[in-house]
């Protein structure tokens, strides 16, 4: 009698939306479980050459870059509106942030706060595209910005620590560092389908994919990788899954909070069964 290999293949469509039955296990939404309660998710004893793969992957670029009580002051000393030097408190709201969007936000604190902001606001920041560096622009000479506290978001904005101020207004100051607004570059997607899974950075955590942020802030990405990395899914053999768990981490391994958005991936388990031809 002769064999041949016959190709399977499992598909397994899963998200984070408890409203999908899903059970969420992390506060930050990174981490959630599915059950298979339909007699469970299971492969062949005897199955061979059986891998996994993240086909498809819809996970949203929120991860936030300002933390609340972290990184989220800016302390400025200006006028008020009514001319008096004051001591501002600039608190920005917890959420991922591109420069426009930041700048927008300090805006709004000074303005809320009643700082002087006529004719020109007390400082503003824009891109210097040529070195990626932020400039912080005064537009008074009796403004300073302080950012030796360690609760600032001097690190995004690349600055060190220290306390800015100009001796003649209009005036810009380029940071000293490349601005890191973008504080990951990548999404990893784990399961404990696999006990190794991806070897990366020489690392076995568990990995099953990786995508790559390639969208603005609070866009969505949509990846569909052409030829999606697989790794060995020999633990599965003989083995029945009634729940099985996915998390969500940056290239450090670092579970990411997902800001409230729910994520999900397609996922592909290929084996082959060995068929004796009679």
């Amino acid at each position: 009698m002769s064999s041949v290999l016959v190709p399977n293949q499992i598909s397994l469509i899963v998200n984070s939306n408890p409203a999908d039955g899903a059970k969420n296990l992390s506060a930050d939404g990174s981490t959630f479980q599915v059950s298979y309660e339909d007699g469970g998710l299971q492969i062949p004893a005897d199955a061979l050459n059986t891998t996994i793969s993240v086909q498809t992957a819809n996970i949203w670029f929120s991860t936030p870059n300002i933390f609340t009580g972290k990184n989220d002051k800016m302390y400025v000393t200006g006028d008020n509106t009514s001319g008096v030097l004051t001591n501002f408190v600039l608190t920005i709201p917890r959420g991922l942030y591109d420069l426009p969007l930041l700048n927008n936000a300090i805006q709004l604190q000074l303005e809320n706060q009643q700082a002087k902001t006529n004719p020109s606001p007390l400082i503003s920041i824009s891109a210097d595209e040529a070195t990626a560096k932020v400039n912080l622009r005064f537009n008074y000479a009796n403004v300073q910005v302080d950012f030796r506290p360690t609760d600032t978001f001097r690190d995004i904005l690349g600055f060190n620590s220290g306390l800015l101020s100009v001796a003649t207004a209009p005036q810009t100051i380029p940071a000293q560092n490349v601005a890191k607004f973008n504080t990951i570059n990548s999404y990893l997607i784990h399961s404990d389908l696999v006990n190794n899974g991806i070897r990366y950075n020489n690392i076995y955590n568990q990995t099953i994919g990786e995508v790559l942020i390639d969208v603005a802030p609070q866009e969505q990405i949509n990846s569909q990788p052409f030829n999606p990395a697989t790794s060995d899914a020999s633990d599965l053999r003989g083995v029945k899954r009634n729940n099985v768990s996915f998390w969500l981490t940056d290239e450090n391994n670092k579970l990411i909070d997902t800001n409230t958005e729910y994520w999900g991936a397609r996922i592909l388990i290929r084996y082959d069964e060995v068929k004796v031809l009679t």
